[in-house]
């Protein structure tokens, strides 16, 4: 499907943004601070929360890669047709609990926005500083919806499983 085609080169394109953003503050505060003797106070924090909002869209493209860590042992004992059974489940539950995670996040979120904290270095509001959380799993969400969507069009079994 073109969305989803579009939502991960998204995903994609700000993995290598947020990357090369963390990178290159990282390397410009050491430099700073080594050969300068100076240095910039939001750095650490700018860094830390680009590392985290990078772990949850880099789940997102693993969990459309399908190169999440799985344990399969009881399922590739199955006949084939059992294990398309148990992929669709597998599917179904990722789809539940990525979506109920998004919708606590977002409650989380709202909670902070009510506080109006406000973080001690860079002056932002929290409550925008972790709005990566509801959109990492949404966008996971997503993933396990496309993932049914294809299975529920394949015509035909497959004969053995990749």
């Amino acid at each position: 499907m073109k969305i989803n085609r579009i939502i991960l080169g998204f995903e994609k394109c700000l993995i290598v943004i947020l990357f090369t953003f963390m990178f290159t503050v990282t390397f410009a505060q050491v430099i700073a601070r080594y050969f300068f003797n100076t240095g910039w106070a939001w750095v650490p924090e700018t860094a830390v929360l680009a590392c985290i909002t990078l772990t949850y869209i880099g789940a997102s493209t693993g969990v459309k890669s399908g190169v999440h860590i799985g344990v399969d042992v009881i399922v590739k004992l199955l006949p084939v047709r059992f294990q398309r059974y148990s992929d669709v489940f597998a599917d179904f539950c990722g789809l539940v609990l990525y979506l109920f995670m998004s919708y606590i996040s977002l409650q989380f979120i709202l909670y902070f926005k009510k506080m109006g904290q406000l973080s001690i270095i860079t002056g932002f509001p929290i409550w925008v500083m972790i709005c990566y959380m509801p959109v990492g799993f949404f966008l996971m969400a997503v993933h396990h919806t496309e993932s049914l969507w294809e299975r529920s069009k394949a015509e035909k079994l497959p004969e053995t499983r990749q």
